[in-house]
């Protein structure tokens, strides 16, 4: 091999390897701008606001297309809600003073839409201390309610069966006559007996509560000594057209008769007079 054929090799081979390293290099540039959106990518995931993973997944448990995974889905969406605190719904402080609940003319409560749509409606609802949303019903609903401020007392209400407890004559007659007027198709105000299912006292470390079409449908909600502030999901929202059942309306009720320790005979009555509310502002994370 001459001198200029060793020359000649030994330049193609430095150029082959330089060749070589630029290219490892583009590739590991690549590699590290690729990195470099993945963990982007996967902070944003992370970083998902916990109101919207609760959205999503609630629009995806009352989905017509996965009935069959209700209980799965619901049992998830009560374990997301259990985490939600005020700050993440954006809720506005100022509806814990006293001096906004001493306004003249300010409503008992205070309603805030944070989203509703044919499947779900999500709200807030603010309590003046002391007061008492009044006993209500839930008709073919499943629900969840998040207290985020303060504490309220909750009773709950869970439709008694016709047959009743043995030993408690008035209480089986008087079911049989509901059943009978009912089953005859008379139209006047429902008049039912009811088991309690719930009666206790909620603040923002508790559980979320969980209403069914059948279970503690029935409920009556008070503030304790201060302001107290609950978020709720109800599927499907009221007045929704339902097939074969058609809309349906909140109605009310006073307890008419307490038939023994845990159950009682409801009256359906009109909207109590005490009760109405005033709107505020979501602050929170846009829906939708």
């Amino acid at each position: 091999m001459t001198f200029f054929d060793s020359s000649a090799l030994l330049s193609s081979r430095k150029i082959f390897t330089l060749f070589i390293r630029k290219k490892f290099l583009c590739i590991s540039a690549g590699r590290f701008h690729m990195d470099i959106k993945d963990e982007a990518k996967s902070k944003e995931i992370v970083n998902i606001p916990p109101i919207i993973s609760t959205y999503r997944h609630a629009l995806q448990t009352f989905d017509d297309k996965n009935k069959k995974d209700l209980s799965t889905n619901l049992n998830k969406l009560k374990l997301m809600m259990d985490k939600l605190k005020a700050e993440d719904l954006g809720f506005d402080k100022t509806l814990n003073t006293s001096a906004m609940w001493k306004r003249a003319g300010k409503a008992p409560c205070t309603y805030i839409e944070v989203f509703q749509n044919s499947q779900i409606n999500m709200s807030i609802f603010v309590l003046k201390p002391g007061f008492k949303m009044p006993l209500h019903d839930h008709p073919h609903m499943h629900g969840l309610l998040k207290v985020i401020s303060g504490a309220v007392k909750i009773r709950s209400f869970s439709e008694s069966p016709v047959k009743g407890p043995k030993g408690v004559t008035d209480f089986v007659t008087r079911a049989k006559q509901e059943a009978a007027r009912l089953a005859q198709g008379v139209h006047k105000r429902r008049r039912l007996f009811a088991e309690i299912s719930n009666n206790k006292v909620c603040s923002a470390e508790s559980q979320t509560c969980v209403l069914t079409p059948t279970i503690s449908n029935y409920h009556e909600i008070q503030a304790l000594d201060m302001p107290a502030a609950f978020f709720d999901i109800l599927s499907p929202p009221y007045d929704t057209l339902i097939e074969g059942i058609g809309p349906r309306r909140c109605r009310y009720y006073h307890v008419v008769n307490e038939i023994s320790t845990n159950v009682v005979e409801l009256q359906e009555t009109d909207v109590p007079e005490c009760f109405y509310c005033d709107q505020a502002p979501y602050l929170g994370p846009i829906l939708g």
